[in-house]
């Protein structure tokens, strides 16, 4: 007895390779997104920022924060991510997240900042009698004539850190407790006598 050819059974048989083909033959759905803040602890308190850059290991993919201090990358499929934040410790953190089939919202990342200065080490050197305003220069130091008597006038001693500065925000959160000092001891009129470029001065 001959095959018997059953035209709606080789049918069926062919929508159902072709099903398995799309199914299981197609990319990894990849719409999926990470996105959160990055947050900084300095000086004992946390800040939240919005000048860093944030790299996603796996695509060597960089995002800067936007006005609001997000971060976001899209696109991504679902699997194992490694994060870091640039811009602050020389050895960055690495943060570690799965995304399985969903994106995920609200991902921030805590760094503990390892400043030079912050607001303890401002108030280390009011107790010293030795504060400093703090600036940020180039290659060589730039020194204003006259600086020196400005600075004995008000007791503070101006530091550049020239092209090798620690964080900003190290830098502001240290001049922001200088600033309080001076003020409260010379009721603010030192503010019009000192540099222009003395980071964080209004």
């Amino acid at each position: 007895m001959g095959l018997v050819c059953n035209p709606k059974m080789n049918r069926l048989i062919l929508i159902s390779l072709l099903t398995f083909v799309s199914v299981f033959g197609q990319n990894p759905k990849s719409d999926f997104e990470i996105s959160g803040k990055v947050k900084v602890f300095i000086g004992n308190e946390w800040i939240e920022i919005k000048n860093a850059t944030v790299e996603l290991l796996q695509n060597r993919d960089v995002c800067d924060l936007d006005s609001l201090g997000n971060y976001k990358f899209t696109g991504l499929k679902s699997g194992s991510y490694e994060l870091r934040v640039l811009d602050f410790n020389s050895d960055p953190k690495i943060f570690h997240i799965e995304l399985l089939g969903q994106s995920i919202d609200k991902f921030d990342l805590y760094i503990d900042v390892d400043c030079e200065v912050n607001k303890l080490i401002a108030e280390k050197d009011i107790k010293k009698g030795k504060p400093k305003l703090l600036l940020i220069g180039g290659i060589a130091p730039i020194h204003h004539v006259g600086q020196e008597k400005i600075e004995k006038k008000f007791t503070f001693k101006y530091y550049d850190f020239g092209c090798t500065p620690p964080p900003i925000e190290c830098v502001i959160q240290y001049n922001n407790v200088i600033f309080d000092y001076l003020d409260k001891k010379f009721n603010k009129n030192w503010r019009k006598d000192v540099r222009k470029d003395v980071i964080g001065l209004n």
